[in-house]
């Protein structure tokens, strides 16, 4: 083991103020964080592993760089076994030991809000750490609290007070006014070298794979100024790159497009949604980039399943799925899936089936929901199996709806929370649909504060219908409840 002590971890008293250090933990990266401690506390794989609740084989692949550490209560638990102290436990973005001990009761489903934004005070913490030109950015997900150091200028810049005034913290308007008059951070973006160029493209695409997950986690109202911020940046660096270097701009450009027309279709801005997959699509004909140009096929398919015809909802389905074997897995069973919905308000049972089973082949088994598996990650089994609940909800038939939603929700990753609120939402439908008016309203309940405090204009909208459909039966304590929930939404 050449050098390496035997016994107890020991971690030297300045590891964490180490700036490698604490760039590991900024990046919340678990195999150079403990390829650090290799090096410096003089440990095994094996003192690792003892030290913070795993196997040496876990150790080594998370060393290695084939297994992430992405549940949170493992993150904590890690930490604490190497002694992390509370200035790299806020680096992490989890709260100071103190703020645990006492977390808040969970609800049966996590409900995100912003619990404080506050500059950070007391004495300057160590390079690589939170600074004194930095605010925290406090969340409160399923009863544990997260702490986020943000840049002051920057990223409030990028969209923070936006995010301030949507959950009328406008008493800390403020924190940000310092920014207001400076010129966009697109302005800003200048390109050194085709190298520097990399670099910015490389960050970017790692910042996508953050901001799916916190979609994923908390919704739109959380990503949408993120991605809306990333794109000021590509738009920027278009008009400061050359022919050759503009290429993979409009690519990435396209992704984060994409991404924009969701959050707002999300948001219940079905304008901009559409607007923004228009401009994705045009980003991806210019990239040449035909597995982009098939997902926003995909994805018109989905608006149009809104408000359009079933034959439309299908032919742009089919034209997504033209060139399917330059397709990966993930986006062929997404695609199919959504086909299958339009077979579905066609009436046609037996081709909507069909499309469901073939979809099952190409299944993921994404438990991260940061999408690097590329578009389509979220369509797991269950997800697959809960798209033919809502088939079969289209076809007229909330039974056997009913009995699929019952088994797969529960089944659903944990991190697609606000995929979770909606099928809870389609399920309140089919218990109203099948005469369960207490079953619905209580279903219902359970999904809305989630599409609430998300931003999902669209689950909101969705389970105020299931309370319309519910008015007859508002002498059930249920359905008053829901009803009086509803009618504060509205307030």
């Amino acid at each position: 083991m050449g050098g390496r002590t035997p016994g107890p971890l020991r971690m030297p008293d300045t590891f964490w103020d180490r700036d490698e250090v604490g760039h590991a933990l900024g990046r919340r990266d678990f195999s150079a964080l403990f390829r650090l401690v290799g090096k410096y506390a003089g440990a095994s794989q094996t003192q690792i592993a003892i030290a913070v609740g795993m196997t040496q084989g876990q150790v080594s692949t998370i060393v290695s760089g084939s297994r992430q550490v992405t549940a949170l209560d493992v993150a904590e638990r890690t930490l604490e076994g190497l002694g992390a102290p509370d200035r790299a436990r806020l680096a992490f973005g989890l709260a100071p030991k103190q703020a645990t001990q006492s977390p808040a009761p969970s609800a049966a489903i996590p409900q995100p809000r912003i619990a404080e934004v506050s500059p950070t005070t007391g004495p300057p913490m160590s390079a690589g750490l939170v600074g004194p030109n930095e605010v925290q950015l406090r969340l409160q997900v399923d009863g544990r609290e997260l702490v986020v150091p943000l840049n002051r200028r920057v990223l409030l810049h990028g969209g923070l007070a936006a995010l301030l005034e949507a959950f009328g913290l406008a008493d800390l308007a403020d924190t940000v006014a310092d920014v207001a008059n400076h010129p966009s951070l697109a302005d800003r973006v200048t390109v050194r070298s085709g190298a520097h160029l990399g670099e910015v493209l490389v960050h970017l695409r790692e910042q996508w794979h953050a901001l799916v997950k916190t979609d994923n986690l908390l919704g739109p109202r959380f990503a949408l100024a993120g991605v809306r911020n990333q794109i000021s940046v590509l738009q920027g660096l278009l008009t400061a790159t050359d022919d050759v270097q503009r290429v993979g701009v409009v690519q990435l450009g396209a992704q984060y497009a994409e991404s924009a027309a969701w959050l707002y279709e999300d948001s219940g801005d079905q304008g901009r949604a559409r607007r923004w997959t228009l401009q994705a699509m045009e980003w991806a004909y210019e990239a040449d980039d035909q597995k982009m140009l098939a997902w926003t096929g995909y994805r018109r398919s989905q608006q149009a399943a809104a408000n359009g015809t079933a034959s439309e909802v299908i032919g742009l389905a089919r034209a997504a799925r033209r060139d399917e074997q330059r397709l990966s897995s993930p986006m062929r069973a997404a695609i199919r899936v959504q086909e299958a919905f339009g077979r579905a308000l066609a009436g046609d049972e037996v081709d909507a089936q069909r499309l469901l089973d073939e979809a099952h082949q190409w299944a993921t088994d994404d438990s991260d929901g940061d999408a690097r598996g590329g578009h389509g990650s979220f369509c797991t089994e269950s997800y697959i199996e809960i798209q033919r609940a809502d088939c079969w909800l289209a076809l007229g038939r909330p039974d056997l709806a009913l009995t699929i939603y019952e088994r797969a929700v529960p089944e659903l990753p944990s991190v697609y929370q606000r995929d979770r609120a909606a099928a809870l939402g389609r399920m309140a439908s089919a218990y109203a649909q099948d005469g369960q008016p207490e079953a619905a309203a209580t279903t219902a309940r359970a999904a809305l504060p989630v599409a609430r405090d998300a931003g999902s204009q669209r689950i909101v909208s969705q389970i105020g219908q299931v309370g319309a459909r519910l008015e007859t039966h508002k002498g059930l304590a249920p359905v008053a409840a829901l009803l009086t929930d509803l009618e504060r939404e509205a307030a």
